[in-house]
């Protein structure tokens, strides 16, 4: 787990995730061209039930590439099946 400092709506906070997920949200900073600050704002503005932002966060990146992964065409068949075999 990284710990980093981000500013959400002009104010320091710092988030602890795994290296993957800070990969994942330079990815979508990148993709949508924005900084991370401006994107964690965005997500911050949008949880309405919730007081766990980290966790917000880490739903936000899974729904981001769910929904890129269903714009793409579909894995071939005999691909995902080796997939599924392999995480198991």
């Amino acid at each position: 787990m990284l710990m980093r400092n981000v500013r959400v709506n002009g104010k320091r906070t710092s988030m602890k995730l795994m290296p993957v997920e800070w990969e994942s949200l330079e990815e979508i900073c990148a993709r949508e061209r924005m900084t991370m600050s401006e994107l964690v704002t965005l997500i911050d503005a949008e949880r309405y039930d919730s007081d766990n932002l980290t966790g917000c966060v880490r739903v936000y990146a899974l729904c981001y590439f769910r929904r890129a992964a269903a714009l793409t065409e579909p894995m071939p068949r005999h691909r995902a099946q080796s997939l599924s075999v392999a995480a198991e």
